[in-house]
């Protein structure tokens, strides 16, 4: 972003040019040609951090530049002022030049005024050129709702710089680091040595390069569930080899099978409903395959979660289930939570489930003796140890200037599954959150609250590392301000998900389409519930509280579209959450407008 120096002889509110009432009133006093008079404007007040800064609300202008860093350039009065023209500034924004109606008489000073109107002009459209960010058609603070108007002159001037961070390519620290970490240490499993490891680098990393902010890990009581080898044979007879080898991997929590493994036919079902009407007489002793079609995470997680608690009150040995990923992520297969019960339960691909379902159904129509009922061996060797680890949440500080036990709470959880390593699930939203606080404390100037990171342990089972937060700051959870989460994907980035009154909604509305707007990321929907897992506990107590939302990469869909969440739900729990799934000017762009997000919060009067 190109620096430039104001004039401090001629200091003007935020940077901007002269209203023309100022240049008529110049023009008076230096006993100028008489001119025309500005239409009257009602004029309103407005507080910041050190001063009021008086603005005509009836003068017309097309933006305005925040920085102040333009000098002002003194033009000769002129007799009068038509159309106002368009002139880029360095940083993209439109103030307006005045220029003359006429300039055809030699040595006037309408031919004065076109001179230095068109220098201005070339001048700006040079360092628009050279430095310049924004798209000059997205911010115009010329339609400034109060809510930013009223913003304080040196807050706007913060939120800025954060804005214009996002568009610096030279920045790929949260990239850099995430690859780094996980290249170093793989998954991040709750209990696992990877997990402790990983933690100890991050403090470590802060420590040494981010000496401005402050970290420490508070301890956290986890389970520890720990994979062993698995397997799934389906018999197939006319298959050269009498059998097919289908890639499976088991749920978290599930119990083992016995050593032999499980061996029973297969009965597919598609809902807790089919599955009670099926009743005992079909199901005891048999192995359920839950196969439903994808149509949207929360109407098909539950059968991952209790199926096999469902299954086993009918004498199932064993539950499978498609994992919960679209249709098209054809031969992936998924892992994740499930409610520990007393028979094992395992995941296969969509493609295998529709091999099993289809086997079922040519030998329930009897077509002939090749198509026989889906018969398997299910082999599942995990250990599971109760409360048995001490493990822990990671916090950084950002300390307030004026109102340090006050905090406005950015986090991420930083635990992972065990397969892949877990960059996109969390690892992406907690480093989201690691780098907008690294731009803010970057930029020098506190906001009045504490910006505090918090890289939760345990979400994806017991959700253990926010309820040991929540019980260590009992008696703080009353100055928490705000919280934000990120943990559906870190992508281009597009808004908040908001659970607050309907004040401080319609001022994020206004920040929105004042200010993150050019970044993409002003978009404000209001939600009932609690828009993160890990905050659940803050917002159920009152805390305002927003989840961090991006385009899906498919289509640029919003998070209002349908299968907007597919792109995410391709590689949830899977063995493709890798780095390759995380863009490092996407998560930069993120990061940059969480920064400005959480600094206009932490910085409201």
């Amino acid at each position: 972003m190109c620096k430039m120096i104001p004039d401090e002889k001629k200091p003007v509110p935020w940077g901007l040019p002269p209203l023309r009432s100022e240049v008529l009133a110049r023009q008076s006093a230096e006993a100028a040609p008489a001119s025309s008079q500005p239409p009257g404007g009602t004029t309103h007040t407005t507080s910041t951090h050190s001063e009021h800064a008086s603005i005509d609300m009836g003068e017309k202008r097309s933006s305005i530049d925040l920085n102040e860093k333009k000098p002002f350039i003194d033009t000769p009065p002129y007799e009068d002022i038509g159309e106002p023209a368009l002139a880029v500034s360095s940083n993209g924004y439109t103030p307006l030049a005045p220029r003359p109606l006429d300039s055809s008489v030699p040595g006037s000073s309408k031919r004065l005024m076109v001179l230095a109107g068109g220098l201005l002009m070339i001048g700006g459209l040079i360092a628009f050129i050279k430095c310049g960010m924004y798209d000059p058609t997205k911010i115009n603070p010329a339609t400034f709702t109060p809510t930013t108007i009223g913003t304080g002159t040196e807050t706007l001037l913060t939120v800025e710089n954060l804005l214009d961070a996002g568009f610096d390519e030279n920045n790929t620290v949260a990239w850099d680091r995430l690859a780094e970490m996980t290249d170093l240490y793989g998954h991040r499993m709750t209990g696992s040595d990877g997990y402790d490891r990983s933690a100890e680098w991050v403090l470590k990393t802060i420590k040494q390069e981010d000496t401005n902010l402050t970290a420490w890990a508070e301890p956290v009581w986890v389970n520890q569930w720990v994979r062993g080898s698995e397997s799934l044979r389906l018999f197939a007879p006319t298959r050269p080899s009498g059998f097919i080898d289908i890639p499976v991997l088991g749920l978290g929590n599930s119990v083992s099978t016995p050593p032999q493994g499980i061996e029973a036919k297969i009965i597919p079902v598609h809902s807790f409903e089919e599955l009670a009407a099926l009743g005992s007489d079909v199901i005891s002793g048999n192995i359920v395959l839950f196969n439903m079609h994808f149509s949207g995470y929360d109407r098909v997680v539950k059968f991952r979660g209790g199926g096999a608690q469902q299954a086993a009150k009918l004498g199932a040995l064993a539950v499978l289930v498609q994992s919960a990923t679209p249709d098209s992520s054809v031969d992936s297969v998924h892992t994740g939570n499930s409610i520990r019960a007393s028979i094992p339960a395992a995941s296969v691909s969509p493609a295998d489930a529709g091999l099993i379902e289809r086997m079922y159904r040519r030998a329930l129509a009897g077509k002939s003796a090749d198509h026989v009922f889906p018969r398997a061996k299910l082999v599942m060797n995990n250990k599971f140890t109760e409360s048995s680890k001490q493990s822990s949440n990671i916090i950084v500080d950002f300390k307030g200037a004026e109102y340090p036990d006050e905090i406005v709470l950015l986090s991420g959880h930083f635990d992972s599954w065990d397969v892949g390593v877990g960059a996109m699930d969390d690892g992406a939203g907690a480093f989201l959150a690691w780098e907008a606080a690294r731009l803010i404390a970057k930029e020098g100037r506190a906001a009045r609250r504490t910006i505090r990171v918090v890289m939760w342990n345990n979400e994806e089972t017991l959700q253990r590392g926010a309820n040991a937060y929540l019980e260590a700051h009992k008696d703080e959870i009353h100055k928490h301000r705000f919280a934000f989460e990120s943990d559906i994907g870190v992508f281009e980035p597009w808004g908040l998900a908001v659970q607050a009154d309907k004040k401080l909604v319609s001022n994020l509305v206004n920040y929105g389409q004042d200010l993150i707007k050019v970044l993409g990321a002003g978009n404000i929907t209001v939600v009932e519930d609690a828009p993160g897992e890990d905050i659940m506990g803050l917002c159920n107590a009152g805390v305002p509280c927003a989840g961090v939302l991006s385009l899906s990469p498919e289509g640029n869909l919003t998070p209002l579209e349908p299968h907007w969440e597919d792109h995410y739900f391709r590689h949830h729990h899977a063995n493709s959450d890798r780095m390759e799934v995380i863009d490092a000017g996407q998560l930069r762009r993120s990061a940059a407008a969480l920064a400005a997000w959480a600094y206009l919060v932490a910085d409201m009067f």
